[in-house]
């Protein structure tokens, strides 16, 4: 199973369990209001204001990466 990990099809489901789980998040949000924290990932960033789809953009499968 390990030999998938990487693969375009494991990044692309990846990608699309991320997209999803972005919209249930906005849709949470979207209810409960804002909580105004700081992204694990980019500390200078509030969360909310993560761009997720750049991120999706930036970070994709390429044929040559290991």
């Amino acid at each position: 199973m390990a030999h998938l990990l990487g693969s375009k099809a494991c990044i692309d489901s990846l990608r699309v369990d991320i997209d999803d789980l972005e919209s249930v998040i906005h849709d949470i949000v979207g209810k409960t209001g804002s909580i105004k924290c700081h992204s694990w990932k980019f500390p200078d960033k509030i969360a909310t204001d993560v761009d997720i789809n750049e991120l999706l953009q930036r970070y994709q499968h390429g044929k040559h990466e290991v």
